[in-house]
């Protein structure tokens, strides 16, 4: 009898409201600043003693410093961990705000506080940005604002009728519901923005998709037909005509490149489909091995963490642009690949046994400009180094992983 009526209340004010994982994370990170901010004042005021309060009301307030303190901390420690926060946990932690400055009310001296009632608004603000319903929020400001005013007329003395404190109690209650309004406005208008700001991103990777199987059922399958047919023409010509081996041999060179270059696009594409950068570069080093006959080889430490696709699509092209330089200049008879996922960061290195780079190499071209380029928007750095002739070029690219908290 009584899950239908819950259902229905469920799907009326509850179900579809709650905001995305980014507002969830931002809304959770804000809050516990705020009560860290919180707590720190608490604690300031308790002991520098302002007030004239016995002994027993300044226990109650370091057990409440104390909960709070505990409870903001499981939360940081969560989120700064890496974990997700549910939005039940969100509204579990919206109504435990609610509770904790409840109760410094009550012990305060209710309505006769100076500023424990200012609490309210950041957690009626969280809840706000939370929920995008405003039958919800009006339902829990409402509900807020009941307690606040039961307490008021029960804790301390209660009311000064006389002293005008009702009006002063209906502008407090006021100011909850203008403040849960605004945020809540707002929230909505950023949330909506951000909707289709995500739904642009997603057309545009399904253009990228779409692009990338084109490239490969057409320019890909017919520079690799025109590749046979110059391979084919090689064989036949065999030492007949040194000039045209000459040719036959530089048109087979680029018709390899071309292919190269054609599979940055192909394999960039899986990447937009959700696939993890790991397998999508072990595939592309393969086929690169396959069209340079370079001896390739890649190999992973670590587990790949949650990577944003742009992320995911610099580290590509930074490894991408690496195998290129090594198979157009270094002539390398080995390349490695490392990937390498680290707690604390992501190390991307791209090795060969070619003839090194020369002293001019970073003002030659776009290519180690346009990887430091990359390297740098991410938060990271470039290392190139080379030594001797035969010793080869490593290209290294270190980025941070950046946590939220």
């Amino acid at each position: 009898m009584l899950i239908r009526p819950f259902r229905l209340l469920r799907d009326r004010f509850w179900r579809g409201d709650w905001a995305g994982p980014y507002e969830v994370r931002f809304a959770a990170v804000v809050s516990v600043w705020v009560r860290w901010c919180v707590a720190a004042l608490c604690v300031a005021l308790i002991v520098q003693r302002p007030f004239d309060y016995p002994a027993s009301q300044y226990t109650s307030y370091w057990v409440f410093v104390g909960l709070l303190i505990v409870f903001n901390g499981l939360v940081h420690h969560r989120l700064w961990s890496g974990r997700t926060l549910p939005g039940r946990w969100m509204l579990a932690l919206s109504a435990t705000d609610v509770a904790l400055v409840t109760g410094l009310v009550w012990i305060s001296g209710g309505f006769s506080t100076l500023f424990t009632h200012l609490l309210y608004y950041p957690a009626l603000a969280a809840f706000a940005v939370l929920f995008t319903s405003l039958k919800l929020n009006l339902v829990w400001v409402t509900l807020v604002a009941l307690t606040y005013t039961l307490v008021c007329l029960a804790a301390g003395g209660g009311l000064d009728w006389d002293a005008r404190e009702d009006v002063t109690l209906v502008v407090r209650v006021a100011v909850m519901y203008t403040v849960v309004l605004a945020v809540n406005l707002v929230a909505r208008f950023e949330r909506f923005g951000r909707m289709r700001a995500t739904e642009r991103e997603r057309a545009l990777q399904q253009e990228r998709i779409d692009l990338s199987q084109s490239i490969h059922d057409t320019a890909a399958q017919s520079v690799y037909m025109i590749g046979l047919g110059v391979e084919s023409a090689r064989a036949l010509a065999v030492n007949s005509n040194a000039e045209l081996s000459e040719t036959l041999a530089a048109t087979s060179q680029l018709s390899r490149s071309v292919m190269w270059e054609l599979r940055r696009s192909i394999d960039a594409g899986r990447l937009f489909e959700g696939r993890d950068l790991g397998s999508v570069l072990r595939e592309h080093t393969e086929t690169f091995q396959r069209i340079t006959s370079v001896p390739t080889r890649m190999t992973q430490s670590g587990v790949e963490p949650d990577l944003s696709v742009d992320t995911r699509s610099r580290l590509f092209s930074i490894a991408h642009n690496a195998l290129t330089n090594a198979f157009r200049h270094s002539d390398a008879g080995r390349v490695d690949v490392v990937l390498d996922f680290k707690v604390d960061g992501i190390r991307l290195t791209v090795e060969d046994d070619g003839v090194g780079l020369p002293n001019d190499y970073a003002q030659r071209g776009r290519g180690f400009a346009g990887m430091k380029t990359e390297a740098e928007r991410m938060g990271g750095q470039l290392l190139a180094t080379s030594g001797r002739p035969g010793e080869g070029t490593s290209v290294t690219c270190v980025i941070p992983i950046e946590r939220t908290g």
